[in-house]
């Protein structure tokens, strides 16, 4: 099922890398003729931040895929290795995907050694910024994937009931905005905030945050990486996921 699944998505991963480099030989270009390639850099920024959607993006692909064969209805599988086949092929991409974009940084960094602009970095690669960035946006990536897969599991669970068919959007957007109000009002409480900024790893970076998603950021600070909201958003993310598993093995039509 993974190779089936990649061998459907790998075209669209060859396009998106070519369009990687075109993209970045423009931004770098332009920096150039300003003879100011520290300019490529905010240009790099925007494309990291659109790797959170390389994930879900590609998720959705293969379950549009899904849907339009109707394979879940007529195969073997269960929920857990149909949905872990899209997520596994998913994060190939992604990270193929960044690991590219990692290579153009570096390079970008090494053409731009010398500038006023960077001398911040005193002429040290920053390895720690690099893996929390790329760790921030992996998360973030996850928790649209995740939320993704259930609600989408969801969606087509909610065709067996006449009454929910016609307001099922509603519903989707509804348990997913409640959800999150409900998250964002607990993580309020004192004793809950408390708990959550009881573990930490110190890390010795001069970044203050990295990516993430609402209340479910990576969270950097003078007392370091906050380990309690890391660890019970992974297992939020599996919750998801196996829910997601749980309603497709009702042999819902999708």
């Amino acid at each position: 099922m993974v190779i089936k699944d990649f061998l459907l998505i790998r075209m669209y991963l060859f396009t998106w890398l070519a369009v990687l480099i075109v993209l970045y030989t423009a931004g770098a270009s332009f920096a150039a003729y300003q003879k100011q390639f520290y300019l490529v850099f905010p240009f790099l920024l925007v494309l990291y931040v659109g790797h959170t959607l390389v994930l879900p993006v590609t998720a959705g692909i293969l379950l549009k895929a899904e849907e339009k064969g109707q394979y879940w209805l007529h195969g073997t599988a269960d929920g857990k290795r149909l949905l872990s086949s899209k997520l596994i092929v998913s994060t190939i991409v992604l990270l193929a995907s960044l690991l590219l974009t990692n290579v153009l940084m570096a390079f970008s960094l090494m053409a731009a050694n010398g500038e006023s602009q960077l001398a911040f970095l005193e002429g040290q690669f920053p390895w720690v910024e690099g893996v929390l960035f790329n760790g921030g946006i992996i998360f973030s990536a996850f928790y649209l994937t995740t939320w993704g897969l259930f609600l989408w599991s969801l969606f087509h669970s909610m065709a067996q009931s006449p009454a929910l068919r016609k307001i099922r959007w509603i519903l989707i957007i509804a348990v997913y905005f409640i959800t999150q109000t409900v998250i964002v009002r607990v993580t309020e409480w004192s004793a809950v905030k408390a708990f959550l900024q009881s573990w930490s790893i110190q890390i010795e970076s001069p970044l203050s945050s990295t990516g993430g998603m609402n209340e479910i950021s990576f969270t950097m600070d003078s007392n370091g990486l906050l380990v309690w909201p890391l660890l019970l958003s992974c297992a939020g993310f599996c919750l998801l996921f196996f829910a997601a598993a749980w309603l497709l093995d009702r042999k819902v039509e999708v």
